[in-house]
């Protein structure tokens, strides 16, 4: 599959993410970053509408957590609230752990989406291994370091808008 840094799907957060159309387009499994695509970073906390919007997703659809983060506590706490396979120092945009979190959830790459927040980390590891990828935009932008600001506003330099929205 050749480089192309055009997700799939661009939308504001998970919750905009249309279950019934990945279904009809045969997904079966979602991987997610976890960092400011589910929770603000570093946080812990799941908002009430990302929760209930995770739990109607599990019901059509096997979750795994991908990270880059490697605390391995606060991903052992982050495993207590997700409740389904949670990966740390995943080193995205390296498949090998998102390799891990298919077998997993036992599908192929062709039956599963990958949402983050970041096009070279998340996007990319999910186009990689022939994934439809959705962007969402970061929960928290505000309050990150001027580095990882610079570094996102050069990312979306390189993403035309999506072909699809849901």
């Amino acid at each position: 599959m050749p480089f192309r840094m055009k997700p799939t799907y661009i939308i504001d957060r998970v919750t905009d993410i249309n279950l019934e159309d990945l279904k009809d387009e045969g997904i079966r499994g979602i991987l997610f970053d976890l960092d400011n695509t589910l929770m603000a970073p570093k946080s812990g906390v799941l908002t009430d509408d990302i929760d209930d919007w995770l739990k109607i997703a599990k019901k059509d659809f096997k979750i795994a957590i991908v990270s880059n983060n490697t605390n391995l506590e606060y991903m052992e706490r982050v495993q207590s609230i997700f409740h389904c396979p949670v990966y740390a120092a995943a080193k995205k945009p390296s498949r090998k752990i998102a390799i891990k979190a298919l077998m997993a959830i036992d599908l192929l790459p062709s039956q599963v989406a990958m949402v983050g927040d970041r096009p070279l980390t998340d996007i990319l590891v999910g186009q990689r291994l022939g994934m439809i990828t959705i962007l969402v935009d970061p929960l928290i932008k505000h309050k990150e370091i001027n580095i990882v600001k610079f570094l996102r506003k050069l990312e979306r330099i390189f993403i035309k808008p999506a072909s699809k929205k849901f």
